[in-house]
């Protein structure tokens, strides 16, 4: 189990906060030049920020969504440029407006152990 402490302060070569929809074909865009850019160096990482509100399940649940279109625009992203997808994940909650999503190469899979 990794501590959130932990994931908060991993240094990441990118922190973006997604704030709606509209943002995502370009920041989608970045995230996929970061990862081809640093594929062939196993040295990709990546921080995005998502919405977060405690009491509100509609914010949430729009997270969760922006979350995954993301996910399949870099997925997608990575096979049309004949790439292979190797990534790992953390989700965690980062604050109290925030969740965090941090993407980052196997290879520093020891930051978290």
């Amino acid at each position: 189990m990794v501590i959130t402490q932990t994931l908060k302060s991993f240094k990441t070569d990118f922190t973006v906060k997604v704030n709606s929809f509209e943002e995502i074909p370009k920041i989608s865009k970045k995230l996929l030049d970061h990862y081809a850019k640093c594929y062939s160096n196993h040295n990709f990482t990546y921080r995005i920020l998502l919405p977060r509100v405690a009491d509100s399940q509609e914010v949430n649940n729009d997270s969760k969504k922006m979350g995954m279109y993301i996910q399949n625009e870099l997925l997608s992203g990575i096979r049309s440029s004949k790439l292979k997808p190797n990534i790992k994940e953390f989700r965690y909650v980062h604050d109290n407006d925030s969740y965090g999503w941090i993407l980052f190469d196997p290879s520093f899979s020891h930051h978290f152990e």
